[in-house]
């Protein structure tokens, strides 16, 4: 699971100590048959075959048809079954899909939840969810028809291959060089998609086509042999002595005839195409919300509802980031002050300007964020009792995709552990970024935030897969911004600027609920919403024009993370009021991750269960 995040989101950090191994099953239906007592859930309940039978198989028609639709998902797994198939982006594809879902929802529908376990109720719950929120925001906002994405768009995902997509085996080179030979044909469906959207009125903002053909621009000026399509496969290939017999010469010529024919092809029509049909039609930055779509309104609330999982409108929305930049800007200032550093814009300019806040090459950068990764790990043990056993790195952000990316994002590891997760942080430009910022960057995206959660839901095996591999929004931002806070309980910030830092990004995600809403339901321009972000949260300008464009492509994901973190908050309050000198962090915490990254009504459900069994004695 990529999680994009902080200016957002997939050398060694350091190897966790090896945690107390997590609950297991032998096989997926053998998980979602029988009772998980001590795996999270509480105590066993009374079931009913039949219902469960049903619910294993609901499950495993979902995640096989997640697979079918996404194979190259698949590959980042480490299910290589599909590394023959790249998927379609046709419109028949999409409705067969949705068709899927819908039928899977119905079969769920019937399957009564008092014949269940508790954890599979909670099972049943979040896949209800996922599949209400699929297709709720496939009908509301039909991005396939207007979206052209900086960051996740195929010409960025597809370059990103070669990383999951590992050749040590003739078959698995065969399938690379399919999958490579059915990519123009992919940029053909995207292209489909997207005239049929110019028919109806439906168009991407002006900014996002720019940014996506300098994109196109700079890899196609790329020679062939130096691309990130081939350079790494030959590399390593290379650097086992020339790989397996049957990827010799003949197949390295075949692989580069695919890139440079179906990949370069695919990407010089996607090219043209937005150059010449889409661009002169795509919205101007005075108002680039998906509010400008016919279809703004709906889609606006449906991915309110999708990413926070709460029912509220826009303008509640950005009445509470209204309130939430009143109160941190209050603690800001009163750190500034408490620091003898005067008003707090002054302060925020003046730390802006000192050269010590600035890594002084890419590497510094990196080392420097290894040395967070460290801190935060040893004091893991004071809050958790279940610590991942999975491997991160931290890795610079490939140079084909820097310009755009935010500063950092966490990408996970595969089930079959043949590459470690990553921290993944944007060295380009070191210059611009400040390090008083990056500890709670750091915290946020690896340990105690994305990597501890995220890795504990995967190596989790009584988990059906899909629980383990998919999950909320609210849930997985929420947890890291509240891990930002966590680790200022665990002192791992260590001067009064790196606490400011960490307001600081406290800060930016409360802005986001303002700017979001604003963009998407209130007609803010792009401007507006940049200059707002700047005034608010001290980020320099070019990363406050990278945010701002996120949003503006990925309407609602940002305000996931302030609701998310502030109804985990409130849980714990919950939990602590209902316990009192009962309550123990680290079991709260283990109980809260249990069971994945699962919708915030089913968490607190979860948690008042907990509290029940611990002041029964349970």
């Amino acid at each position: 699971m990529r999680s994009p995040d902080a200016v957002s989101a997939q050398g060694p950090r350091g190897r966790f100590v090896r945690p107390q191994a997590p609950c297991r099953a032998a096989t997926l239906v053998l998980a979602l048959m029988m009772p998980l007592v001590g795996c999270g859930g509480g105590a066993p309940r009374a079931a009913r075959p039949d219902d469960r039978v049903q619910l294993a198989d609901i499950v495993r028609d979902f995640w096989g048809e997640q697979m079918r639709h996404a194979p190259t998902w698949a590959t980042y797994l480490g299910d290589r079954s599909r590394d023959a198939e790249l998927g379609r982006a046709s419109s028949a594809e999409h409705e067969r899909h949705l068709r899927t879902l819908a039928n899977l929802a119905g079969r769920l529908e019937h399957v009564p939840r008092a014949g269940l376990t508790a954890d599979e109720r909670v099972s049943a719950d979040m896949l209800a969810f996922l599949l209400r929120r699929d297709l709720d925001t496939a009908e509301k906002c039909q991005a396939r028809l207007w979206a052209v994405d900086q960051l996740a768009g195929p010409q960025v995902t597809f370059a990103e291959l070669p990383n999951v997509h590992t050749v040590t085996t003739a078959a698995q080179g065969r399938d690379l060089l399919a999958r490579y030979q059915q990519m123009d044909e992919y940029f053909g469906d995207v292209i489909e998609g997207l005239r049929e959207g110019l028919g109806r009125g439906l168009v991407a903002p002006k900014i996002n086509v720019e940014r996506v053909l300098r994109q196109i621009d700079e890899m196609l000026a790329v020679p062939v042999a130096k691309s990130p399509y081939l350079a790494p496969v030959f590399a390593a290939l290379d650097a086992a002595g020339g790989g397996p017999a049957g990827l010799g010469e003949p197949f390295r010529a075949q692989l580069t005839a695919a890139v440079e024919q179906a990949v370069y092809g695919g990407l010089r029509a996607y090219r043209a195409f937005l150059a010449n049909e889409l661009l002169p039609r795509a919205r101007a930055s005075a108002k680039p919300g998906v509010g400008a779509l016919p279809i703004g309104a709906a889609c606006y609330a449906a991915r309110i509802k999708g990413e926070t999982g709460v029912s509220r409108t826009a303008d509640e929305i950005f009445a509470l980031g209204e309130a939430e930049v009143a109160r941190i800007e209050k603690e800001m200032a009163a750190l500034v002050q408490s620091a003898g550093g005067g008003s707090l814009p002054e302060y925020l300019k003046s730390i802006a300007a000192r050269a010590d806040q600035y890594a002084a090459s890419p590497e510094a950068l990196l080392e420097y964020n290894r040395e967070l990764m460290t801190r935060a790990m040893r004091a893991l043990p004071r809050a958790f009792g279940r610590l991942p056993k999975t491997v991160i790195e931290v890795k610079a952000i490939e140079d084909f995709r820097a310009k755009d990316a935010p500063a950092a994002y966490y990408y996970g590891a595969p089930q079959d552990a043949s590459r470690p997760a990553f921290y993944y942080v944007n060295t380009h430009r070191p210059e611009i970024r400040l390090l008083y910022k990056m500890p709670a960057l750091a915290f946020h995206e690896a340990v105690p935030g994305h990597h501890l959660q995220i890795a504990l839901a995967s190596e989790n095996t009584a988990l059906p897969v899909f629980q383990r591999e998919m999950g909320h929004t609210a849930f997985v931002e929420g947890w890291a911004l509240y891990a930002e806070g966590l680790a200022d309980e665990l002192g791992l910030y260590r001067t009064a600027d790196e606490k400011l830092g960490q307001l600081s990004y406290e800060m930016w995600r409360a802005v986001r609920l303002v700017v979001d809403a604003g963009l998407h339901a209130k007609g803010w321009s792009r401007e507006q919403a940049i200059d707002y972000l700047v005034a608010k949260t001290g980020h320099r300008r070019e990363e406050s024009e990278n945010e701002i464009d996120r949003y503006i492509i990925w309407p609602g994901q940002a305000l996931a993370y302030k609701v998310g973190e502030l109804e985990i908050r409130a849980l714990r309050r919950f939990a602590q009021d209902a316990l009192g000198a009962q309550f123990d962090l680290r079991a709260f915490h283990d109980r809260l991750l249990a069971h994945g990254a699962i919708p915030l009504d089913v968490a607190r459900r979860e948690i008042e269960a907990w509290v029940a069994e611990v002041k029964g004695g349970r």
